[in-house]
């Protein structure tokens, strides 16, 4: 069996089994007093006088409200935790089956929006290094123009530690000195 948390502490659990009593007794006791003044009440009309215990009424059906509100919240955490494991696997199986409904559908779109990405370039541009002769793009890590064969401009390196650093860069990447 599945083991409880005990959010509330010692005390909690101490609390809960003290409501799962007192509720249904204070529910038996307005039950009990209710019956005996509609008893009462009813008896009356045999031609035995006025009701005597009709009050028995207005005490018992109070008390078995209170009664049975006690009782709710004591067995509250009980109840969900049965209507959460009857509605769990109908959940699940409901999700599953429109997933397996839509699969194909979301493939399209997710195939759809791959395609318009690649023809957008992408989406965010590639870090290159530009040549100063002729304005080509080449990668980060090319010593030569690819287009034009020139020498791309290295990137300063720094005194301290020489590491190669952008060409704009006025602090070292590595050491953090200044360039």
């Amino acid at each position: 069996m599945r083991e409880e948390r005990n959010l509330g502490g010692e005390r909690h659990l101490e609390t809960r089994a003290l409501l799962r009593v007192i509720g249904p007794v204070v529910a038996i006791t307005g039950l009990a007093f209710t019956i005996a003044g509609v008893g009462s009440f009813f008896s009356a009309f045999g031609g035995g006088g006025p009701p005597r215990y009709f009050w028995c009424v207005f005490v018992g059906l109070p008390l078995l409200a209170i009664g049975i509100g006690i009782t709710k919240f004591a067995f509250l955490g009980a109840v969900t935790r049965y209507i959460a494991g009857e509605a769990a696997p109908v959940a699940k199986d409901t999700f599953n089956y429109v997933a397996e409904g839509t699969q194909e559908g979301v493939r399209h779109v997710a195939q759809a929006i791959g395609e318009g990405i690649a023809a957008a370039g992408g989406g965010r541009p590639a870090a290159v290094r530009r040549c100063g002769a002729c304005s080509e793009d080449n990668d980060l890590d090319a010593r030569f123009c690819k287009s034009c064969g020139a020498p791309l401009a290295a990137g300063k390196v720094c005194p301290s530690c020489s590491a190669e650093n952008d060409a704009d860069a006025r602090f070292c990447d590595r050491c953090g000195r200044g360039l």
